[in-house]
């Protein structure tokens, strides 16, 4: 007979929905997106194209529109904007651009989101 006294796992609270869990695991996905193409780009694999840029910094919008808390894609997104956006030292692409960039994201968004 099985107990009603089972310990309870606190991990399985992280989902309400399986609908939170997907949308958690997209946001995940384009997180790792804009991560990888960050860290080539700061190691110097990559060149600071402005297409390579804007690729990170898209990927990493759409991580913070499926959670505004993210923390590491809030970090990096800042760190490629002060280093490479309009008032950074290597300026690579404007304020229009950003925006520009923005607008695609929330776009992307809307299409991927369950």
């Amino acid at each position: 007979m099985a107990s009603i006294n089972d310990n309870h796992d606190a991990s399985r609270d992280q989902y309400v929905s399986h609908k939170l869990y997907l949308e958690k695991r997209a946001g995940n996905r384009y997180y790792n997106l804009g991560y990888m193409m960050y860290k080539e780009i700061v190691s110097g694999n990559t060149e600071a194209t402005k297409e390579n840029l804007r690729e990170a910094i898209i990927n990493l919008d759409i991580a913070l529109l499926f959670n505004q808390n993210d923390v590491d894609a809030s970090a990096r997104k800042k760190y490629l904007c002060a280093e490479w956006g309009p008032t950074g030292t290597k300026s690579n692409f404007t304020l229009l651009d950003l925006l520009d960039w923005n607008k695609e994201a929330k776009k992307l968004f809307r299409h991927c989101k369950c």
